[in-house]
């Protein structure tokens, strides 16, 4: 969230203070208990560490132990783990990079893109698929779907209303989602309605109380990411209502 944005290594460069540039020790990385230990300051320049640190350790925390009980101990299935605890790093990343920088970097969807294809090409059941090939075009199929369906929306918005209401980030975004689920079930249409939904009365609300006008840039990314996360928790119990 930090690092990608600024084009820093997420590999090879050691945990540091941005501020005084101080490499940060083990004991002062430990999530949530070290910032609570600094009282939320850098040991060496006093700098504040921001509050976001302990909120995103926090609510992946949380959301990786909801999954692990969904998808492995009810579940019982490995793939769908470890495809679940991705989706949900991808989810927390872009929520919150795009609501800070109103970029949804590369990086990130082809990344995902790639995962799903491998990972649905060895293991078809985690999209609902039998065999190797029907996981593969399952993948691609939500892949091809997912950007077009925003692609489509994003031409519409210039041709009619002259101005983008949809980025490249979002159809890129939207096509890593359907990469990662598939066309089937349609979870790709439950992530882009909820997204659209909660996008929308977001919006409406912020212009009711005057905090954005009608011509105001609201990031998309965040809400398609709030459906998608909402999709790896229930989505079983929501193909089933």
């Amino acid at each position: 969230i930090w690092r990608i944005p600024r084009r820093e290594s997420i590999v090879l460069t050691p945990s540091h203070c941005p501020i005084c540039n101080k490499r940060i020790k083990f004991y002062e990385n430990i999530p949530i208990l070290s910032w609570a230990l600094l009282n939320g300051k850098c040991s060496k320049c006093k700098s504040n560490i921001s509050i976001v640190y302990p909120i995103v350790e926090l609510v992946t925390g949380g959301l990786f132990a909801i999954t692990y009980i969904h998808s492995f101990l009810l579940n019982y299935s490995l793939p769908m783990l470890i495809a679940s605890l991705v989706g949900i790093c991808m989810f927390m990343s872009v929520f919150f990079i795009d609501l800070q920088h109103k970029i949804i970097p590369n990086k990130i969807t082809y990344f995902a893109i790639i995962f799903s294809l491998i990972m649905s090409t060895i293991f078809p059941s985690y999209t609902g698929q039998k065999t190797h090939e029907l996981g593969f075009v399952n993948s691609l199929s939500g892949l091809v779907v997912g950007g077009a369906i925003l692609s489509i929306i994003s031409f519409a918005g210039r041709k009619f209303f002259k101005q983008e209401i949809i980025g490249d980030g979002d159809i890129k975004y939207m096509a890593a989602i359907g990469a990662c689920f598939g066309l089937l079930p349609p979870a790709w249409f439950f992530i882009l309605l909820i997204g659209s939904l909660l996008g929308f009365f977001s919006g409406l609300t912020l212009i009711i109380f005057k905090k954005k006008s009608f011509d105001s840039i609201i990031p998309f990314g965040p809400f398609l990411s709030i459906a998608g996360i909402i999709w790896v928790l229930y989505g079983k119990e929501i193909i089933h209502i």
